[in-house]
């Protein structure tokens, strides 16, 4: 009786964990971002070696605005030239948000340093905050110059007592967005 007990459980194991795919695809494509990367994460460990379902959990938690949860995400993404990109890329926009948090916190200055880019807010902010750091503003405003109605201010925040940095985007000086890092 044990025994069919065990093989019952370890069925249903079995089936769960070939059903978390399916389940984080349909949260990643109803937008449930933060669930998905919450999802992803309860799931992460038996499902480390499916690149697919690591790579799909780094862009929930991507946009879910969790940029830290991508740590675990990116030693994990190596066996093809899809889940290196991706890796590269999750490493990217990691360095550059560490860098952001040290210039704006500890007046780390940043001259000289060149990174890929991307179309993503925070890889955009960086790039504007190279060109010019903007060193007397407490908070930072940027216009897009491909797109004169958008703008973005740059500033630290505090986050549940962490020391953060926030990027809030603007489409003709309203709101759109407000991410916290």
């Amino acid at each position: 009786m044990r025994r069919i007990v065990t093989a019952a459980l370890l069925f249903l194991g079995t089936v769960s964990l070939a059903d978390a795919g399916a389940q984080l695809y349909s949260l990643y494509q109803r937008g449930l971002y933060a669930q998905g990367c919450d999802f992803g994460y309860r799931f992460f460990t038996p499902n480390k070696r499916n690149e697919a379902f690591v790579s799909l959990v780094g862009f929930s938690c991507l946009k879910a605005d969790q940029i830290d949860r991508l740590a675990p995400v990116i030693p994990a993404l190596h066996a093809t030239p899809e889940s290196r990109a991706n890796s590269a890329y999750f490493s990217m926009l990691l360095m550059q948000k560490k860098l952001l948090a040290q210039a704006l916190y500890d007046n780390k200055p940043l001259n000289g340093l060149k990174f890929p880019t991307s179309s993503h807010p925070l890889s955009r902010v960086f790039d504007f905050y190279l060109r010019d750091s903007k060193p007397a503003e407490a908070v930072k405003e940027y216009a897009d110059p491909q797109d004169p109605r958008r703008f973005y201010k740059l500033y630290t925040a505090e986050n549940n007592g962490r020391k953060s940095i926030a990027i809030d985007e603007y489409y003709d000086r309203i709101l759109t967005f407000h991410h916290v890092y």
